[in-house]
Parts: structure tokens; sequence; C-alpha cells
């Protein structure tokens, strides 16, 4: 005990599994986490903050007679997790029964923790030298051209422990780190502005980043955009970044195969496992002990062990993604996809790491195949991950004639939808990085795309 907080995760979600029982539960389970994040923001060129947080805190999930209250806490002190437990037993009282409810999960091996989730150097890492990565991001983008400026930049360095205790004898403890950084950049030329580049790297280690890398691409992209001209109309191809492929092509398709709104009516694809959806070079991965992957973690936010689950097979849905509930009332296994914003939330579906299967062109090769359309490096819009309707600003744009990119295009407007253009795949790039969505994909090219020019 350290003054009245028990330093031990594990201990304090078993006080907490210990008290509630001593309340009639029928169920309960405790989850802890201790979070300590280096939040460093640039703009304008000049730091504007940096700052050291810690967030710990506990989440009670209590059932009673099929009904489920939960209550959370930021003080890990003796007493206030004994009000916490009252508060998540009183609410579990007050709720209505849910007649789907059968069970908490029960223990079950865990896998080992996947190599590269937890890093010393990350864990141990300095306020300082934290402000020395920003700038060395921030000084490699300067030294690229001297037309380019920098307008914001932000890095965020986390070291996270949880821990998650049950009535059914779970018991498990875990850490990990991560480091993310993002920089955006404008050129200027002749008194005109290029569009705002964008660029960033993210990792679960320290030697697995560069902030150098960040830069340099960011203050390139700045400069390709230089000189934007516009066209008429037309429908055309689109080549879509790992970050407009996550946003409007993934960001949907985990939607639908999120086993809560499969049963909620809110999935295109509720009665569509065996079936194609889309082309037949897709296919797709849901691996949660990938090495290294940011969603990465020996089991979920329940305790249920992590796994690999093909979620599309040669363009053929073969899985729904399912917690313990969905999975309960679907009369099937969990995938151990169960997630949490962190301790102040109930665990709701999420992908861990969504892999994309790479194909075997180039993004040159890419680019070589295309008669008319455009590179779309940004998207600004709407997505509703439910139609799959998107619609919205192309940004960092470049024009493609002929095989060849032409130049940079002025805002320019592209719609469609999701669950069409994924059987309008014409090709897979064969590069593929990790995005901020924790999706694993490379550049995807799409036929048939509304493509507006201002």
């Amino acid at each position: 005990m350290e003054g009245d907080k028990i330093s031990n995760l594990i201990e304090i979600s078993e006080l907490a599994v210990g008290n509630s029982k001593k309340l009639g539960v029928d169920e309960v389970e405790g989850f802890v986490q201790r979070q300590r994040i280096i939040e460093v923001l640039l703009e304008r060129g000049e730091i504007q903050s940096e700052r050291v947080k810690i967030r710990r805190g506990i989440g009670i999930r209590a059932i009673k007679d099929k009904s489920v209250g939960f209550s959370f806490a930021s003080v890990l002190d003796e007493e206030t997790i004994r009000e916490t437990c009252k508060d998540a037993f009183s609410l579990a009282r007050a709720s209505p029964k849910n007649p789907d409810w059968v069970s908490l999960p029960l223990p079950k091996r865990i896998p080992p923790a996947p190599n590269g989730l937890y890093d010393d150097d990350l864990s141990n890492l300095t306020s300082d030298e934290a402000l020395n990565i920003v700038l060395e991001g921030y000084e490699t983008a300067k030294e690229v051209d001297p037309r380019v400026s920098i307008d914001e930049g932000k890095l965020i360095v986390s070291s996270t422990e949880i821990a998650i205790s049950n009535s059914h004898g779970i018991s498990l403890y875990d850490r990990g780190t991560s480091i993310a950084f993002y920089l955006i950049c404008v050129a200027k030329e002749k008194g005109k502005a290029s569009s705002f580049a964008y660029e960033y790297d993210i990792s679960r280690t320290l030697k697995g980043f560069s902030a150098r890398k960040v830069g340099e691409l960011a203050a390139k992209k700045a400069l390709l955009s230089l000189g934007a001209k516009s066209v008429k109309p037309f429908r055309g191809d689109v080549i879509l970044s790992p970050d407009v492929a996550s946003e409007i092509l993934f960001a949907p398709l985990i939607s639908s195969v999120n086993a809560d709104n499969v049963q909620r009516g809110r999935s295109l694809w509720a009665n569509r496992i065996g079936e194609s959806v889309s082309v037949r070079n897709l296919t797709i991965i849901d691996d949660g002990l990938l090495p290294y992957g940011l969603g990465s973690s020996p089991f979920d936010a329940e305790g249920v062990p992590s796994q690999r689950t093909i979620v599309i097979e040669n363009g053929v849905l073969k899985s729904f993604l399912y917690d313990s509930y969905t999975a309960n009332k679907a009369n099937r296994e969990s995938t151990g996809n169960a997630a949490r914003e962190g301790y102040s939330s109930p665990p709701y579906i999420s992908a861990s790491n969504l892999l994309v299967s790479p194909g075997t062109k180039s993004l040159e090769e890419m680019i070589s195949e295309v008669d008319r359309g455009v590179i779309v490096n940004r998207f600004s819009g709407k997505v509703s991950n439910e139609s799959g309707e998107f619609s919205g600003i192309a940004k960092q744009a470049i024009y493609i004639e002929d095989g060849e990119m032409r130049f940079p295009l002025r805002e320019t407007m592209i719609s469609g939808n999701t669950f069409e253009s994924l059987n309008k795949i014409a090709a897979i790039g064969r590069d593929r990085r990790a995005t901020m969505m924790d999706v694993y994909t490379p550049p995807i090219l799409i036929e048939e795309i509304t493509i507006t020019s201002k």
C-alpha cells in the first residue's frame, strides 16, 4: 500500500470483486487502469504546451438477476473502491433485466504476449526527451525546403497498465506502450499556399518510430501540393491512401462485422456469412496477437484470449467480431474483441489489428494503370458506417492522366458507397502501413468514383 493507495493493480481488481460478492451480486468484474501520458503540442512553429498526465481508475460491472450496473472511480483507495462497488450494485438492481444476459467470461488459457508491445525506453521517456523528438521532426521538415512552414504538430507517448478480475476466476495483468506523432505542414510560393499536408508515425516501441521521417514526408507532401489546378467533374479511378482507405472503406466494414450491430439490425451484412461481399482478391484478418501490433494484447478488455479471426477470405464474409455478451447471445465463442476507452468505459466491440492482405503492385504500378483519376491522401467528410454512403473533400489529391501524375488538385469532392466500392477494387498495393485506426492496409485502387473539382 502506498499511503491510502493500493499499488498492485491485480490486488485492486480482486478487492473490488471481493467487496461486490459480499454485497450479494451474482457476478462482478473489476477493470483497473494506470496510465502515464506525455503530450507535446506544437502550433505555428512554437511549442504551445508540454505536460505529463497520470490517469488511474477502476471500472466495475455488477450483475444481479440479469441486470447490469456499471460504475467507475478515479481514486484507488479502499473506501472509494467499496463505494464504487455499492454504486455498481445499486445500478444493477435499478436497471431493467436483460433476458439475453448469460454470463461474464470464464477463465481460459491466455496465449503468451506478442513481442513488441511494451518498451522500457518509452515507459521511462522524460518530458525533455519527448520535446526533443518533436523538435527533431520540426527541424527536419524545415530543412527540406525553405518554402515549408509547420502549422501544427502533436506527440503523445503513453505507458499503460491494466488488470482485470471477475467472480468466475479471471485475474489478469498486462502492460503496453505507444508513441504517436503527427505534423501538418504548408508550402508557400509566389504568394500562394499549398493545401495542408499531414504525416504521422505510430509505434509500440521507440526503435520502431521516426520523427525525422514524419518531418521529411510532411514537407514533401506540402511541396507536391503547390500549383493546384481544377478539372471538370468526371467519374474515374481513385487511389486511396492507407489513411483514406481506412476511413471510407474499412471503418464501415468494421462496423458491419461488429456482432452488436449485426444483432441490433444495424449491419447490411447481418445474413451474409458465407456470401461474397467484395472482389475475390480481398482478404481481411483481425489479428489481436500481431507482434508490435497497435491493438495487440494477449487478452481483450474482458479477459478473453485474443486471437486471429478471418473476417473476409477471397471476397467471402467468414466471421463477425464478438465480445462475450454477443457471443453468448448467438451461441458462439467470443473472438476476443472486447475493448474499452479506459476504466470509465464499459466494454464494447472493436477490431484489434485489421490486416488487409497486400497485393503485388507498387504505388507507381497502380498509377500507371489509371487512364484518368486521382490519388487521395486525406479525406474530410461524412461516412455512414451503416449505409456506406460517403461524400467529402479529397485533400492532398493529385490528378492522374494516361498513367502519370499530372498536377495537384484544388479542393476536390469525391462520393460513393463503401459496399459498392468493395466490389469495384481494381488493385491492392503491396506496401502496407499501420494507420491511426489500427488498420493495416496498402493503397487501394477503386473504379467508378464521382470526382468534382472546384
